[in-house]
């Protein structure tokens, strides 16, 4: 089942995650709040660059709007002792990388039946150099066959507070987060849908918010 509201263990650790982050980041800028709907079916989408990512939209975004963010995650993590049960609180669901995970690409389609609004970072991992990569095509088609609206994400800094390999965060002098307008992508009935071409047009829109240190 997926979450509309947040439940309060989720309530919970957002305040905790604003509260370590405002501790970290010298500086937090959060643009465009506004885009996100308040109802209805949405796909969050974002280059990936941080553990921390879907943290920092997560805590900033549910406050806000009073809605749970469901995600797609490794499915790996699931398993980790303690972590899994943190990520299953905070609305995620495993999918497993590399695989045509036909179980979860369900679960997100029930995600935005139910009308609730589902994150996904359409890389499948994180940036080794801090550029945003290929966008492989799950988020495309399931932006296409439930026609909800689709809105970019872009995040900048968070690479320098939980730089990967690094066992904890650090601190960081900015951290941003531009939220871009939403999106609807549709294809002719009987078509067949070009998935990269979409891919790619949700790509372009992640990249025209990122600062230029971070475009391709």
């Amino acid at each position: 089942m997926s979450l509309d509201r947040p439940p309060l263990g989720m309530r919970l650790s957002d305040a905790f995650g604003g509260w370590a982050l405002r501790r970290l980041a010298r500086e937090i800028v959060v643009e465009g709040m506004d885009q996100i709907p308040t109802s209805g079916p949405v796909i969050l989408v974002g280059n990936h660059i941080s553990w921390l990512d879907p943290i920092f939209l997560a805590c900033w975004l549910t406050p806000e709007t009073g809605r749970a963010i469901n995600w797609m995650g490794k499915a790996e993590a699931m398993r980790w002792p303690l972590v899994g049960t943190f990520l299953r609180v905070n609305g995620v669901f495993g999918v497993r990388r590399g695989a045509a995970d036909l179980e979860a690409f369900r679960l997100a389609e029930g995600v935005l039946r139910d009308g609730n609004a589902l994150g996904i970072y359409p890389e499948g991992t994180r940036s080794r150099d801090g550029k945003i990569g290929t966008f492989r095509d799950g988020a495309a088609l399931l932006a296409l066959r439930s026609g909800a609206p689709v809105i970019p994400v872009a995040v900048s800094g968070t690479e320098q507070l939980w730089p990967r390999g690094a066992l904890l965060p650090r601190r960081a002098a900015r951290i941003q987060m531009v939220i871009g307008e939403p999106r609807r992508f549709m294809h002719s009935e009987g078509a067949r849908p070009a998935l990269s071409h979409v891919a790619e047009q949700m790509r372009a829109a992640v990249i025209a918010l990122l600062p230029h240190e971070y475009r391709p």
